[in-house]
C-alpha cells in the first residue's frame, strides 16, 4: 500500500509540473520598455494572418479602453525585425510611428513571440520625438 501511495504522489507531481512548464519559445503576454525615460509595462495580445504576425500591447483595464497602445508586425521575410512600429497615448496623443529602431526578434513561431527592441519614434505632427529604450515584449499567437 505503500508503495500504490508513493507511486502516485510521484506521478501526480510529475504532471502538476509539467503542466506548469512554459513554452520554451516564449510564452506570456507582456512587453515593457522605457518611454522618454519613464517605465510602461503593457498587456499583450498576438495573431498571425497570411505570414504576418501583428502584436498588439496596451495599458488599462482592458483592450477596448486602453491609455497606450503599441502596435508592430514581424512580416515574413524580416521574423528577426520589428517593422511597422505605432504608438499613440493619452500622455502623446498625436501619434508615432518607428523613425530610427533596432530590434531583436529571438522567437517568431506560429505559437509565440518574443524580442528586444529600441529607438526614436517620430511624431505624425512632426514634433517631439520620443525614445524606446530598453523595449522587451514575449506574446502567444493565435493564428486566424
Amino acid at each position: 500500500m505503500k508503495k500504490l501511495f508513493l507511486f502516485m504522489a510521484v506521478t501526480a507531481l510529475t504532471i502538476s509540473l509539467s503542466s506548469c512548464s512554459k513554452d520554451s519559445g516564449g510564452g506570456g503576454n507582456s512587453m515593457s520598455m522605457k518611454i522618454n525615460g519613464v517605465n510602461k509595462t503593457f498587456k499583450t495580445e498576438g495573431n498571425s494572418f497570411q505570414g504576418t504576425t501583428s502584436v498588439y500591447g496596451y495599458i488599462g483595464d482592458d483592450a477596448e479602453n486602453p491609455t497606450d497602445v503599441i502596435t508592430f508586425n514581424l512580416a515574413s521575410g524580416t521574423g528577426d525585425k520589428i517593422t511597422d512600429f505605432t504608438y499613440d497615448s493619452d500622455v502623446y496623443p498625436t501619434g508615432y510611428f518607428t523613425g530610427t529602431f533596432t530590434s531583436d526578434v529571438t522567437v517568431n513561431s506560429s505559437s509565440s513571440a518574443k524580442g528586444t527592441f529600441s529607438g526614436t519614434l517620430e511624431s505624425l505632427t512632426g514634433n517631439d520625438n520620443i525614445e524606446i529604450t530598453e523595449g522587451t515584449f514575449s506574446t502567444n499567437i493565435i493564428a486566424e
